[in-house]
């Protein structure tokens, strides 16, 4: 036959250490808990881990942390340059460079904001090269200083002969602790035959000058930060590069 049997203490069968349970029951998944004084209490297991992520395509001031956040792992992504046109002979520039990248990881407290600043695709009708992506500390200390992440420079115009791509984007990142900076890569020479591509980001497929028998511009790039393609036959525009890109992972 079942039996109840009530308390509002439990302990050792010798000693003095008797513990107070809690009067009613916690909810599902809950643990016993001490305060340090003898008093039980139910309490939740805490979550701990990247728990929130920020994927940010758009200049935006401030940047604020999730209530919790002590680590963040941060990804700055330059733009990608514009791929080149090619000249009434139907000479090929080359592709676009893609924009440079860095990670870093930084331990912070919640209350620490940041600025980032998205740097804009190079285009054919404007600015050749990409703009730069910044990471920079608004409120805290947790950043030492801004990180740049380059963009990839733009496949120069032909004159009368076939030309190099462009270079890609550098990386300014002078913090300390775990990091990782790479330099954009750059976009291939123009030829008169086959493929043709800019330059690949870690977030983007650089465009690609197809090797087709009609005149036709160049190929944008695909993703965030890769280069633009150059352009096909007689006075073709080249590819838009792609726009950078920040990603935060935040860590509770």
């Amino acid at each position: 036959m079942a039996s109840t049997v009530r308390t509002d203490k439990v302990g050792p069968v010798s000693g003095s250490a008797d513990f107070t349970l809690p009067s009613a029951d916690g909810t599902a998944g809950q643990f016993l808990k001490t305060d340090g004084s003898l008093a039980l209490g139910f309490a939740t297991v805490a979550s701990t881990g990247f728990n929130t992520v920020q994927f940010i395509t758009t200049s935006t001031n401030p940047v604020s942390l999730s209530t919790g956040t002590t680590k963040i792992l941060i990804e700055v992504q330059g733009a990608g340059g514009c791929g080149a046109g090619t000249d009434a002979p139907g000479y090929t520039g080359g592709g676009g460079g893609s924009g440079g990248f860095s990670k870093q990881f930084l331990t912070v407290v919640d209350s620490d904001t940041f600025n980032v600043t998205i740097g804009a695709g190079g285009t054919d009708a404007g600015t050749r090269d990409g703009g730069d992506t910044i990471f920079a500390q608004v409120s805290g200390s947790s950043l030492g200083s801004t990180i740049t992440a380059g963009g990839g420079i733009g496949g120069a115009n032909p004159s009368g002969a076939n030309t190099s791509g462009g270079n890609g984007g550098p990386i300014t990142n002078a913090n300390s602790g775990p990091k990782l900076n790479l330099a954009g890569q750059y976009g291939q020479a123009g030829a008169d035959y086959g493929f043709v591509t800019g330059g690949n980001s870690l977030y983007g497929s650089g465009g690609m000058k197809q090797d087709a028998g009609s005149p036709q511009a160049g190929e944008p790039a695909w993703g965030y930060g890769s280069g633009g393609g150059c352009g096909q036959g007689s006075n073709q525009p080249g590819g838009d590069g792609a726009p950078g890109l920040v990603v935060v992972w935040e860590y509770k």
